[in-house]
């Protein structure tokens, strides 16, 4: 009898399972059907219906369902409401070099065991006849053409802790966008086709504002790019609210102390600038590092602990314990009061990535530039009287400013040059990509100028994981000049310019909106800027205040090596 019991429980399970798996097999097929209509049906694309409502319905009908008919019919109300698509062919002409394709892939049609082959025909010629006009939910951004805006998406800003169907609709969004608009969506760790089937169960499991907040966290980090991100921060909510009073630099899975905020609190200065943080109430900071890893969005690993510093020391008490060693070696226990933060305010000084120092004479042919010091205004009175020397080390471990970044190629180059390519969205078809030289057709598709008096020494750039975005996009520009030497660590291998979806709850999620490469076409997204000279951090330079990546590039200028 215990073994009847014992079978029929196990068989009770199984069917769970394969209703569960069954009913988010259907739930991805309507996400793609959803998205299909929304951005290729003229009837829906022009905002002539509520496309958010259709959705709740549907996703509300198949969570609720009690027989196997209700996806087919929810398909077939949407293709109703729709009605026909009267929009004209669109061929993409293959044979141009123009356009990318590879964010292109509609084989979830044919895979889809769940639409009939009615169904699968009338999305096939949606995707052959798009609407082209200007999409009611994706727009091209007038201030940045090619990067995408989603004005008309409802907010819903009063939704902190949306209901099942909501919360799906969201991520409906969220990965249709990302689908159609993200030019780096090739490139992500997972196909982009399997990630919707592992976040579904996630929102849909998801009973409170934390474990919520955990899956738009895993959400916007599965597409890998070091600027994607919520807004408002909801890391706190999983984290916690509470830091450490000191900035700390991650190296080896362990804290290194680099500066004490406020009054030493701690009996006999237990912590002080240089010790190691090993453990947060028993727990080790490698062991919270895993624990975080898959809730902070990046390109690489260094990406990763970059922003792992917001989360991997904070509590949700207002006290922890902390536990390692001070900068003799010697052991500590010690109960430490933590504070609320500011994490966003206080990012330059936490990351020091700020400096009293514009340029300085290392020695006498070898000048040294904190490049987010560099205006437009300076930029002649410090860069002109360097002409001369044997070689300059520019500083992009900081953010520097947008403009001086095209010009100071003017002191570099004889001549001018092209220096990165691009992709940006056309909207005409989504999911095509145009493919040209970066900033093309306008004054700064080229950089540099005649110049029969430009620099001859070496041109030396500091990288690492700050180098992010605009620095590395400087990276770009300056390695047009031929003796130009990277000397770091991998930088952020996050580029072009930040786009933000509206999600619902008031958030926006954020993602980069141009694809940006090298002058050869070579990736620099996730892969970060090449390095010449490689550099690894050890906790004793930490602890001894040791800047080994500048230290290294002065050898360099000196002596070649």
């Amino acid at each position: 009898m215990k073994k009847i019991i014992f079978f029929l429980f196990i068989l009770q399970i199984l069917i769970l399972n394969a209703q569960s798996r069954k009913q988010v097999s259907q739930l991805v097929d309507l996400c793609n059907v959803w998205g299909n209509l929304k951005y290729f049906h003229p009837e829906i694309a022009t905002g002539k219906h509520n496309w958010d409502s259709i959705a709740i319905t549907s996703i509300s009908k198949i969570l609720n369902a009690k027989s196997n008919n209700i996806f087919g019919n929810e398909v077939d109300k949407m293709f109703e409401i729709a009605g026909t698509n009267n929009a004209q062919e669109f061929v993409i002409d293959k044979s141009r070099h123009y356009y990318t394709y590879r964010n292109i892939n509609h084989s979830w049609i044919e895979k889809s065991k769940n639409l009939t082959t009615r169904q699968k025909e009338v999305l096939k010629f949606n995707y052959s006849h798009p609407f082209q006009g200007i999409n009611y939910y994706a727009q091209p951004n007038p201030n940045d053409e090619g990067n995408i805006i989603t004005p008309n998406e409802k907010p819903y800003d009063e939704m902190k802790m949306p209901n099942t169907e909501y919360r799906l609709l969201g991520l409906f969004r969220f990965w249709n966008v990302i689908n159609y608009f993200y030019p780096y969506k090739y490139a992500t760790d997972k196909p982009w086709e399997k990630v919707i089937g592992e976040l579904i169960p996630e929102f849909i499991k998801a009973k409170d504002i934390v474990s919520y907040h955990k899956a738009v966290l895993k959400m916007s980090a599965s597409i890998d790019d070091g600027h994607g991100g919520v807004f408002p921060f909801i890391k706190e909510s999983v984290a916690g609210k509470f830091s450490p009073p000191f900035y700390f630099q991650l190296v080896n899975n362990k804290a290194v102390v680099t500066k004490i905020i406020g009054e030493n609190q701690y009996k006999d200065s237990t912590i002080v600038v240089g010790s190691v943080i090993e453990k947060i109430d028993g727990i080790s900071v490698k062991k919270r590092l895993k624990e975080f890893w898959n809730y902070v969005p990046a390109s690489n690993d260094g990406g990763k602990y970059r922003d792992l510093h917001s989360m991997v020391l904070n509590s949700k008490n207002s006290t922890a314990f902390l536990s390692g060693y001070n900068p003799k070696g010697k052991k500590f226990e010690v109960s430490v009061k933590l504070r609320e933060a500011n994490f966003l305010k206080e990012f330059l000084d936490f990351y020091e990535m700020t400096s009293p120092i514009t340029s300085k004479m290392i020695d006498n042919d070898i000048a040294y530039i904190f490049a987010s010091n560099i205006t437009k205004k300076n930029i002649d009175s410090v860069m002109l009287p360097l002409m001369k020397t044997k070689a300059i080390i520019l500083d992009l471990r900081n953010y520097p400013n947008t403009l001086p970044s095209y010009k100071m190629a003017d002191y570099f180059l004889s001549e001018p040059s092209f220096y990165s390519k691009q992709t940006r969205n056309d909207f005409r078809y989504p999911g095509l990509f145009i493919y040209e030289n970066t900033n093309a057709g306008s004054s700064v598709e080229m950089v540099g100028k005649t110049n029969s008096n430009s620099y001859k020494g070496k041109l030396i750039l500091l990288v690492d994981y700050r180098t992010q975005s605009l620095p590395e996009f400087i990276c770009l520009i300056l390695k047009s000049y031929k003796n130009t030497f990277v000397v770091g660590s991998q930088t952020s291998g996050t580029d072009g310019n930040v786009t933000r979806m509206i999600f619902p709850g008031g958030y926006k999620i954020m993602f980069s909106g141009y694809g940006i490469y090298d002058v050869n076409g070579n990736e620099t997204q996730r892969v970060g800027i090449p390095i010449d000279i490689p550099i690894k951090i050890k906790i004793e330079n930490v602890q001894k205040k040791q800047d080994i990546t500048l230290n290294k590039a002065i050898d360099f200028a000196k002596y070649g090596k």
